[in-house]
């Protein structure tokens, strides 16, 4: 009798579970669209979680087509590699995913009503009145001219720093032993005696820029205490305030470190963090969970809530930390707007940790089109939750892209001396005579003098696009052609990385080839299809920052290139071993050897 009741009991729960594995409804909507096997609830989870998502994807769709089925847990990614489908698909649907967070990590509290406010997953109204900030601020050719001085203040600071560093490692070397590197002892700013990890550089140039565009900020990323300054980054970032935000009920509030180094540290450390926890393997076991079971996905956030595990404690307190940021600087513009309106100035100096630079907070940057946009129409004026939002995506987006960009032409450049060499030459052609006719600062006419440079850039983000993937929601059902279609409602991942080194569309897809950009070589090496190279993104979610990224970034590479040669580290493991998240970066870094030339 007892059996028979515990059966009875237990009878809907099996019959659930079954339903679950089998899966039966996902599996018939996307019965038409080819693609490898998936395991029951967990699909390739396992693949990416051991592997590189990224390189699974490229396989399958090398197999399978260029429109695969993914299987990211208990649903289908429907997977888009044409380039005319991309271009198709990219301007019909705006709009990603609905429940889109939920794909990468488990947000809960205030961190999930940051995110959903910020630029990359706002949808509708919310993300119209913060693509309006951006526009207003970083698209215009105006506004780019404005941004150039702290651009080139910043990228005097990142060579001289990697001058000094380059200085030291050469010191370190004599006598000492290497050590492997690998991801620890780049998290630790460790690695091979006479080597220089320039992913970590690139990021400390790359904050210290947006800190200047964006806000007219000094974070201090660029000052020689700033490696120092990560251990005392990390103990900060612990305790009790970590806790808090580990469940996502703290809510960022003003806080002066007593070192802008510090609070620099803090910043870049928990952006690394914020991107790293975007991978299968470091998510929290909530991420899983919630992908094979989305039926019981109130419980799941009650848990990481309630129950977090140590991966979404890590997640929780990044992000609170980068929000905080975001808060402590629309207060801080807030508060010089008030003294300036009382007679005080512009309340410049020392304000909240933050040393201003260049002027502070200009009538140019980011945050002031975001925050003197409040006095437009009513439904036009940001919310404090999406100022901060908007912010969280500038500070965490522009920093992990432009870096990534910087690191991965590096890594090109140490790779192809050819390359090198020309591109030495051409900034020895335009730089040299401008130099020592007494020029100062670079211009955005100086820089329209580099094209093998700026082909250089193009060249890598083809080959290593940092966001290697764009995800859309598909409002509607979609016919691909060839008998194959999508339903409403399915999530769509057009994957640029895969068409970017497709050989339909590019000859020679593996090689690195600047020329393929310039008239000497477009015809031989240019793409098929002109839809064929879209790192950026495509349509109205294009990346309203692009070319600002391309601005920081070339004036990066013009800098460095000018001065230093630069080789690979004989201790630098290859192949290069990527890992993919929400980007894709080095999993193991990338170790230098600079030479002043």
């Amino acid at each position: 009798m007892f059996a028979l009741v515990a059966l009875a009991l237990c009878t809907p729960f099996l019959l659930a579970l079954l339903w679950a594995i089998v899966n039966p409804v996902e599996r018939w909507r996307a019965r038409k669209i080819p693609g490898p096997p998936g395991w029951p609830l967990i699909g390739h989870l396992l693949a990416f979680a051991t592997g590189d998502a990224t390189d699974f994807t490229v396989e399958a769709v090398k197999k399978y087509g260029n429109v695969v089925a993914i299987w990211f847990g208990n649903r289908a990614w429907i997977t888009i590699a044409d380039p005319a489908l991309i271009r198709k698909l990219g301007f019909k649907f705006i709009n990603r995913p609905d429940r889109m967070t939920d794909f990468g990590h488990m947000l809960v509290g205030h961190n999930a009503d940051v995110d959903n406010a910020g630029a990359f997953v706002a949808s509708g109204e919310v993300w119209r009145r913060g693509r309006r900030a951006f526009e207003a601020s970083i698209i215009h050719p105006s506004s780019l001219a404005a941004h150039l001085p702290a651009i080139n203040r910043c990228a005097n600071r990142f060579v001289a720093r990697l001058a000094r560093r380059a200085a030291a490692a050469a010191a370190a070397a004599n006598g000492a032993a290497a050590e492997a590197p690998g991801a620890a002892a780049a998290a630790a700013g460790k690695g091979p005696a006479g080597a220089l990890e320039i992913l970590t550089e690139a990021g400390n140039y790359t904050m210290a820029a947006v800190g200047e565009v964006a806000y007219g900020i000094d974070f201090g990323t660029l000052e020689d205490d700033a490696p120092a300054a990560y251990g005392a980054a990390a103990a900060t970032a612990g305790g009790s305030a970590g806790s808090a935000a580990a469940s996502g009920t703290a809510t960022p509030t003003t806080a002066t470190p007593t070192s802008t180094a510090v609070l620099g540290a803090q910043l870049v450390d928990a952006s690394r963090t914020v991107f790293r926890c975007l991978q299968v393997d470091r998510a929290t076991v909530y991420l899983p969970l919630n992908l094979m079971f989305p039926a019981l996905r109130p419980l799941w956030r009650w848990m990481a809530e309630h129950l977090p595990d140590a991966a979404q404690r890590e997640n929780m307190t990044a992000r609170s930390k980068v929000a905080e940021v975001s808060r402590l600087l629309m207060e801080q513009w807030q508060a010089n707007k008030a003294a300036a309106a009382a007679g005080d100035g512009e309340g410049d100096g020392d304000k909240g940790g933050f040393k201003e630079v260049g002027g502070g907070i200009s009538s140019s940057s980011f945050m002031a089109a975001m925050m003197e946009g409040r006095r437009g129409a009513v439904e036009d004026r940001l919310s404090d939750i999406e100022v901060i939002g908007q912010g969280f995506t500038f500070l965490v987006a522009g920093y992990e892209t432009s870096s990534n960009t910087t690191t991965m032409a590096s890594y090109l450049l140490a790779t192809h001396p050819a390359a090198q060499r020309r591109l030495a030459a051409e900034l020895d052609a335009v730089l040299g005579p401008w130099r020592a006719a007494g020029g100062g600062e670079l211009t955005l006419e100086l820089l329209a003098q580099l094209p093998y440079t700026e082909a250089v850039l193009q060249e890598t983000l083809r080959l290593y696009p940092a966001a290697p993937y764009l995800l859309r929601e598909a409002r509607e059902v979609v016919d691909l052609g060839g008998g194959r279609t999508v339903p409403k409602d399915s999530v769509l991942v057009l994957h640029v990385h895969s068409m970017q080194r497709d050989p339909d569309v590019w000859p020679q897809p593996d090689a690195f080839l600047p020329e393929r950009y310039l008239p000497e070589g477009r015809a031989a090496f240019g793409p098929a299809d002109p839809n064929g190279w879209a790192p950026f993104g495509v349509g109205a979610r294009m990346c309203v920052g692009h070319k600002l990224a391309m601005m920081v970034t070339k004036v990066a590479l013009a800098r460095m290139y000018q001065r230093f040669s630069v080789a690979l580290h004989p201790s630098q493991p290859l192949p290069l071993r990527m890992k993919t998240g929400l980007v894709r970066v080095p999993a193991d870094g990338v170790w230098l050897t600079l030479t002043e030339r």
